[in-house]
């Protein structure tokens, strides 16, 4: 079920953002309504889901279904299972997703990659419950919890085309799984968690874990501290940003750099300097007239 969901039966939530969280899904559990849950890749949605269907008290499995082992050709019979003899390989009754999550939970994960057809053929049975198996005329029931994943706000996701719209007025609640950046409190907990005691987390190296940006989230930090395990350190380095988030990272420092404009002006001003404001000098230096000069100076 996913790395995260070893964490269950000891959430990790040292920050404020985290802890609201798991109220949230706390005060939600019992209920038993659909809940979306969304938030960049890594971090931690399916822990978060796994949790939620782990406080509900509801006895059944949590079954988790996505476009990676739903096949569009034979999505309805993984979904809703078959008779024997519905098609040529059908040798046997066949239960589907559906009927494996009752008395549990569906986890519809990154719902925005399925299939648009798959959607619309599953919207209608985790709306009512009820399915029909190919190959019956009898319709079954399943009792199940559903509670579904993406990277978007449901809005936008149904706005762009990746989920159907009749799933945005289905989940009762939709709940923003924050990046691990903006969850500081919640990085050497996690960090520690994952070393297990295998590797020391010195002071410093703890600071710059902090301050680190984590751009693939939980699972980069997961990944950091089994890599530095695996290469036999004693102690846990200080991370580096990989080229695969180097433009994230471009990108987060770029609103802090100033204007092309603003930067030619303090070029301006700084030429000047050099020719103690004699503004005909500067302007030839520069390659400019000196009512050129004066025209950016005003900007």
């Amino acid at each position: 079920m996913g790395s995260f969901i070893n964490l269950i039966m000891k959430p990790i939530a040292r920050d404020k953002r985290t802890i609201n969280i798991l109220l949230q899904i706390e005060k939600l559990a019992s209920a038993g309504v659909p809940v979306y849950l969304w938030g960049e890749d890594g971090v931690g949605k399916d822990f978060f889901a796994a949790y939620l269907h782990e406080v509900s008290g509801r006895k059944g499995p949590f079954v988790r279904v996505g476009a990676y082992n739903l096949k569009k050709e034979l999505a309805e019979v993984q979904l809703f299972g078959c008779k024997r003899g519905a098609f040529s390989d059908a040798h046997e009754d066949r239960e589907g997703f559906l009927k494996k999550a009752d008395g549990g939970t569906l986890y519809l994960d990154m719902l925005e990659e399925m299939d648009m057809e798959v959607q619309k053929s599953l919207f209608g049975a985790v709306e009512s419950g009820e399915f029909l198996p190919l190959g019956s005329t009898t319709p079954e029931r399943s009792d199940f919890r559903v509670i579904a994943s993406g990277r978007f706000p449901l809005e936008r996701a149904v706005k762009e085309g990746k989920i159907l719209e009749k799933f945005m007025h289905f989940f009762t609640f939709s709940l923003e799984i924050p990046p691990l950046r903006e969850r500081k409190e919640d990085i050497v907990p996690l960090a520690r968690e994952f070393a297990s005691g295998r590797i020391a987390i010195p002071g410093e190296v703890a600071s710059a874990l902090r301050s680190y940006r984590w751009y693939g989230n939980v699972r980069e930090l997961k990944n950091f501290v089994e890599r530095e395990i695996a290469l036999g350190k004693e102690e846990l380095g200080v991370p580096s940003i990989s080229s695969v988030y180097l433009e994230e990272e471009l990108k987060e420092k770029a609103s802090d750099l100033p204007s092309l404009e603003e930067m030619e002006v303090w070029y301006i001003k700084r030429v000047l300097s050099i020719f103690n404001g004699n503004k005909t000098r500067a302007a030839k230096a520069l390659g400019i007239t000196r009512k050129t000069l004066l025209r950016k100076l005003k900007k």
